[in-house]
């Protein structure tokens, strides 16, 4: 069975302690947290055992509080060498919850595990915690938004480009507002731009040469159509605000002739490229 919709829509943070006073003081620190429009949604786990399972269990858990002595004194570091080592996930937080400093010397540790920040136990109201835990429930969502960013195709990329080309077009209005148009544009160069890129680390990647890759999943047409997304940005940097009104026929005429290029890209897939045509052709009937 899959979560329910209130628990997806949560951060998830697993509280690792054999004291359930501990689960409590931590749930009253961050009971009014939010971030990112998200509150938080508490697991408990009162032993390193009890930790595995639910690591094994529950998906995506964002942040752990984690108590270094339990079972064992070393049953929290061993934790902590079992999430990164075995269980291989290096995007939860881990935030060390100690009151014996001694116990796992912060110099050490800091070296050799992969752990976000020290907690003092002995403090009771700790602004500390709150802090923390925002800083890493911050790390943790860069670190996913850079794990799926890693994870798209080049046609995944293509078809993000083909949206905003469609949007624009679907909405001639929307060009009247520079701002809106500008920032549109460079979302599609950045777009262009971890496409060149990937090409770029897949040429290192086979010990080829640069430029083969690129290539291999573009014509000459592709590559200039994905280019033209460059002129673009050029034509609006170099057209200030006051000028841009004037400009505005021009400009869109020169996006226009770019989304169409752009919807011949051989590796576009079929539904995009018609959905793109669609919208080209919709915006020349009102144009």
């Amino acid at each position: 069975m899959g979560q329910p919709a209130e628990i997806d829509n949560k951060w998830k943070l697993l509280i690792v302690d054999d004291e359930a006073l501990v689960h409590d003081m931590v749930q009253i620190n961050l009971r009014d947290m939010e971030y990112a429009g998200k509150n938080i949604h508490f697991l408990h786990a009162y032993s390193a055992k009890e930790a595995q399972q639910m690591i094994f269990r529950e998906k995506n858990i964002a942040v752990i509080i984690l108590d270094v002595m339990m079972e064992k004194d070393n049953a929290g570091l061993s934790f902590v060498r079992f999430v990164r080592e075995e269980n291989n996930n290096n995007e939860v937080r881990i935030l060390l919850h100690t009151g014996q400093p001694g116990i796992a010397p912060k110099r050490e540790v800091s070296d050799q595990y992969g752990i976000d920040a020290y907690l003092d136990k002995n403090v009771a109201d700790n602004e500390d915690c709150y802090v923390a835990v925002k800083l890493a429930l911050r790390s943790y969502e860069e670190r996913i938004k850079l794990k799926k960013a890693a994870t798209k195709t080049d046609v995944d990329l293509l078809e993000e480009i083909a949206e905003i080309y469609t949007g624009l077009l679907s909405e001639p209005e929307g060009f009247t507002d520079y701002e809106t148009t500008v920032q549109k544009v460079h979302a599609m160069v950045q777009l262009s731009q971890e496409i060149l890129a990937a090409y770029a680390l897949a040429d290192m990647k086979r010990s080829v040469d640069q430029g083969t890759t690129k290539a291999e999943r573009l014509s000459y047409r592709d590559y200039c159509a994905l280019t033209q997304i460059y002129d673009l940005k050029v034509i609006l940097m170099h057209t200030p605000l006051p000028e841009y009104k004037t400009e505005y026929i021009a400009i869109t005429e020169t996006l226009l002739k770019a989304a169409k290029h752009f919807s011949m890209i051989q590796i576009l897939p079929e539904h995009h490229r018609e959905k793109l045509f669609n919208s080209i052709q919709h915006y020349e009937m009102l144009a």
